[in-house]
């Protein structure tokens, strides 16, 4: 079955959606072991599993649905040395308009603008938004060009840095279906975050790196700010713990596959899971299963039948019985799409960005998620999820489908 579910979710990537690929491991990826949710434990986790030290003193705001082009605006309109945007899919529309207005203002005042986007993602930007981008005195690249039938190996991460101290990343897109509050058809449901601080850094790397590959350019030296001494305005923000995972491909076993697996196997009270691409691999479905008959509270929250790849829908249903028996909850979103990649753990940590469960976030393409531990931040979570599933139907044994 799970086989039958590989090809059928690649067939997503000809509709230019980040789901699904057809490789499949002969000894699968397994992370074992207890993992603390919270402190040096969780630290010592992350490090030694995906490269990346948890680092405090960052303050994060949250963006959701259409409130993230705002927020997005109000920190280009901040930047004072360089603006950096890459971006899976960026397509013309008011969403479109409205940040180009201000990265065209901000390119004429000076500020070094340089805009990466994915071409499977974005198939008119070339033609439609580089040009206008381009006049005002920004630089933009497409990662890695098509044509046709080349690599499927796309980036997939959605990041914005505003002069290496201010950053937004999350599940959206500069599309205008991201616009809205997430309670109508044509009006996605999306989680981004706002963070200031020296995780920043972090994910000013990941940029770097894309920027390189695509340009063959370094960013200057002032793009990486100090950020371990305390930034102004961030007196008592508390501690805020965070870190910035990136991922790329990798033939065996991923950044992106090892986060997940660690936040899951993390969770020894609660995993409060919402995921626009449910199609979790066998490794990934044994955690979860495993967490829920040790009594932890496992929560999903999918797309339900407004899924923008209606057959991802089919294969996500082709999970539920196995989950189901072991004691996983399940909703469906039902006003739209969906689209949130997030995860709360317990009381304090948190995930969220690009990172989707199927098997092209988890073997060829290029991610990014926020792992944060801070009581606030998942005080907010807990109060997302628990509003989304309101507007969501609870899957039963007896409706799965089989």
């Amino acid at each position: 079955m799970r086989r039958w579910l590989a090809l059928a979710v690649a067939a997503v990537v000809t509709a230019g959606c980040a789901a699904g690929c057809t490789k499949e491991r002969p000894k699968p990826f397994q992370l074992k072991g207890e993992v603390r949710s919270h402190g040096p434990g969780l630290a010592v986790a992350l490090y030694q599993t995906v490269g990346v030290r948890m680092v405090p003193g960052n303050r994060i705001r949250w963006a959701n649905n259409g409130a993230v082009f705002d927020v997005m605006a109000a920190e280009m309109k901040r930047a004072r040395s360089s603006i950096h945007v890459v971006m899976f899919i960026w397509r013309p529309g008011r969403a479109s308009d409205k940040l180009l207005a201000v990265l065209s203002e901000r390119a004429r005042a000076g500020v070094a603008c340089r805009v990466l986007v994915d071409p499977l993602g974005s198939p008119n930007f070339e033609e439609t938004v580089k040009p206008k981008l381009e006049a005002a005195g920004c630089r933009a690249h497409l990662f890695r060009p098509l044509p046709a039938d080349e690599n499927l190996a796309r980036n997939h991460r959605k990041l914005l840095i505003v002069d290496g101290r201010f950053a937004v990343t999350g599940g959206l897109a500069i599309q205008d279906e991201w616009l809205g509050n997430g309670l109508a058809e044509k009006e996605y449901r999306d989680t981004n975050a706002r963070v200031e601080g020296p995780v920043v850094e972090q994910m000013q790397q990941a940029f770097a790196e894309n920027w390189q590959e695509a340009s063959g350019e370094m960013l200057p030296a002032s793009d990486f700010p100090t950020l371990t001494a305390p930034i102004p305005g961030l007196d008592g923000a508390g501690e805020g713990w965070a870190a910035f995972v990136g991922s790329t491909a990798n033939p065996e076993v991923t950044r992106a596959e090892r986060l997940t697996q660690l936040m899951v196997r993390a969770a020894q009270k609660r995993l409060w899971i919402a995921q626009s691409y449910f199609t979790p691999n066998d490794a990934l479905a044994k955690q979860l299963a495993e967490r829920a008959r040790a009594g932890v509270d496992v929560r999903v929250l999918a797309p339900g039948d407004l899924n923008d790849q209606k057959f991802i829908t089919v294969a996500q249903r082709a999970e539920y019985d196995e989950l189901l028996a072991a004691g996983v909850r399940i909703w469906e979103y039902q006003p739209a799409m969906m689209h949130a990649k997030t995860m709360l753990v317990d009381d304090r940590l948190v995930l969220v960005g690009s990172i989707n469960y199927d098997p092209l976030s988890f073997n060829l393409l290029e991610e990014g998620s926020l792992v944060l531990e801070d009581d606030e931040a998942a005080k907010s979570m807990e109060a997302f999820f628990l509003e989304d599933l309101k507007h969501a139907k609870e899957v039963r044994a007896e409706q799965a489908v089989r």
